[in-house]
């Protein structure tokens, strides 16, 4: 098989509509994707996508009604779905993919941060080819940096950079790899609340110079998004 040709692009979730919309940016192939996807047919897709990268067969629908209702919470909005998806020849349905690269983008302040700021989950690589290919997940995290700077930003005054989290002992993976592995995208290790968390290392990114504050809590509670799976597997090819 040859190299597939990879596609690129944001969808912006839209809750009232139950749709993501497409947006493109300039260096990045958008043109094969569909400019508008339902939120039930996103979630089986990131889901179908998760059964390779995370091992989860989604039985019953379970990881797909997992995914929806991430999507259509109002609580902290996943406000974005990123996805760089690679076809070989001939495709005509956006389905059939043979590797692709995911991530999405949920507004949190984590019950510590001062504001909300955008937080990195579901980071998935679904590879379906035995081919040596560059990860589409490098494409899929630099499309997300041009997003953060050049839309959220501008949408959020208050938005100066993106986080995310990693297990400690998680279910797959390994945490030291992930931080050495997000270390290489910017991401740098700093305390969530200046308190030390039992159960996730905290990593932020920052695009300018300033920080964001945070302010102590007695106990920090644990928000049900922490439930969602937020790491790479290392033994898949990143």
């Amino acid at each position: 098989m040859s190299s597939p040709t990879y596609y690129s692009a944001i969808y912006i979730i839209k809750r009232s509509k139950k749709v993501a919309s497409k947006m493109c940016f300039p260096g990045y192939t958008c043109d094969f994707l569909p400019e508008q996807i339902k939120l039930k047919e996103l979630a089986d897709l990131v889901a179908n996508m998760q059964k390779i990268c995370f091992k989860d067969e989604n039985i019953d629908n379970e990881n797909s009604d997992r995914l929806y209702d991430l999507f259509t919470s109002v609580k902290e909005k996943t406000v974005a779905v990123a996805l760089t998806l690679g076809y070989g020849a001939g495709v005509i349905n956006y389905n059939d993919f043979v590797d692709g690269g995911s991530a999405t983008i949920q507004m949190s302040s984590q019950g510590v941060l001062s504001n909300q700021q955008p937080w990195l989950n579901e980071v998935c690589r679904s590879k379906r080819i035995l081919e040596q290919t560059t990860s589409p997940v490098k494409q899929t995290m630099n499309l997300i940096d041009k997003y953060i700077t050049s839309t959220l930003m501008k949408q959020h005054k208050k938005v100066n950079g993106l986080y995310l989290y990693v297990e400690k002992l998680p279910e797959h993976g390994d945490p030291e790899f992930l931080l050495n592995y997000y270390n290489k995208y910017g991401y740098r290790e700093f305390l969530l609340g200046d308190e030390e968390d039992e159960e996730y290392y905290y990593m932020k990114k920052h695009y300018t110079d300033k920080s964001v504050s945070s302010k102590k809590t007695k106990s920090k509670t644990t928000s049900s998004s922490k439930k969602r799976r937020t790491t790479l597997k290392k033994a898949m090819t990143i």
